[in-house]
């Protein structure tokens, strides 16, 4: 007996001892889903649902495995989708307990050795649907991971950047937006299209708060802080557009990446460091001298974006920025919302026209119309 166990005894035998205390059982661990080792020692595992596992291993690994020879991947259930992820992080030697038959292709294209205790035919997921003829693991990777932040904007708020609830806006006697809900995530990308008129500026134009809703409200959410909301949008949201500062301006471009800073409470050296690092990761900073009345189309959406990086905002609204860019320079411009986004979790909402110019794996594709938002989109 020890007093881990029972209460201090009684002093004497006719006192009646009292109940004995223990500790309460452990819950139960939830069951590991994921699990990669090397030889005997395990590197991760993951309790997680759906792709979110594999998803977080990537994360955890920064990049594909340099020397995937000694790592094994034990993923309960396996797909096309979780095939197309494994394949893209390096891993070439997988075990699972249930394996599809749409995942195989992607194992034997890949040389990536693998058991299961058993094969189905399919697996029922969307997700799978969508990646049914998809080749390529790194367009599988946006594909995925564009559905995965939508998902988590919707269920759980600690995620979102942004959250448009029961919006409508009236101007005149026009219901421009009527009633939208619109949580958007971190680092998510969304797509935005609809005809000319349809109110995706106004759309944009709410969210900055330079609209104010009619009825519903718009919150932003502090990274930093999680679920806290923000009232203000000032320093929070980017906005580029297609003539963002006058062409007549005897300004140079590092000055217009200067106006980011403008206004914050920051040291000359820090408002010089957040200059230089906007324009360096928007790849501009060989530009900083040249006259910005002087560049191409694409340099001034790099500069602009630059700018926005300079302030520091966590959201980025574009409205039809690839508008009057030759086509190489309208791929590198999404090029770089990309990385953005995936690198910095910086939340990208573009509005244009030009959706076909766009390659929309890794994007959110809603449809303005009527004033309502509505999928258009294979990240749905």
């Amino acid at each position: 007996m020890s007093q881990a166990d029972f209460r201090k005894a009684p002093a004497s035998a006719s006192e009646s001892a009292p109940a004995p205390s223990f500790a309460p059982a452990p819950a139960p661990a939830p069951p590991v889903v994921l699990q990669l080792s090397r030889g005997p020692q395990v590197l991760y595992t993951d309790t997680g649902a759906w792709l979110h596992p594999l998803l977080n291993l990537t994360r955890f690994l920064g990049d594909p495995l340099q020397d995937p020879a000694d790592h094994t991947l034990f993923d309960t259930i396996v797909g096309r989708a979780a095939a197309l992820l494994i394949v893209r992080l390096g891993i070439r030697r997988v075990h699972t307990e249930t394996m599809s038959r749409r995942g195989i292709p992607v194992f034997d294209r890949w040389d990536v050795a693998w058991s299961s205790d058993r094969v189905v035919d399919r697996i029922d997921c969307r997700t799978e649907e969508i990646l049914a003829d998809e080749h390529d693991p790194e367009r599988a990777f946006r594909v995925i991971r564009a559905r995965a932040l939508a998902a988590l904007a919707r269920s759980e708020p600690s995620h979102r950047a942004l959250s448009l609830d029961g919006v409508s806006v009236v101007r005149g006697d026009s219901l421009v937006l009527d009633d939208i809900d619109l949580p958007v995530g971190r680092g998510e990308k969304l797509l935005i299209t609809g005809a000319n008129g349809a109110g995706k500026t106004t759309l944009l134009e709410t969210i900055m708060g330079i609209v104010p809703p009619s009825r519903g409200s718009v919150t932003l959410y502090h990274r930093s802080t999680g679920a806290s909301p923000v009232v203000s949008a000032a320093g929070r949201i980017g906005y580029v557009n297609q003539a963002d500062v006058s062409g007549s301006l005897p300004i140079s471009a590092e000055e217009v990446v200067t106006i980011g800073v403008a206004a914050a409470r920051a040291s000359r050296r820090e408002k010089r460091e957040r200059v230089r690092a906007g324009m360096e990761a928007t790849g501009c900073a060989a530009l900083a001298p040249r006259m910005y009345r002087t560049l191409s189309g694409g340099e001034k959406r790099r500069v602009t974006i630059a700018r926005c990086l300079a302030q520091q905002a966590e959201i980025l609204l574009l409205d039809e920025p690839t508008a009057s860019l030759d086509g190489v320079a309208k791929g590198e411009l999404v090029a770089l919302l990309e990385d953005l986004a995936h690198q910095y979790e910086i939340t990208v909402i573009l509005v244009t026209h030009e959706a076909h110019m766009i390659d929309r794996s890794g994007w959110r594709h809603l449809q303005l119309s009527h004033g309502t938002l509505s999928a258009a989109g294979a990240a749905e």
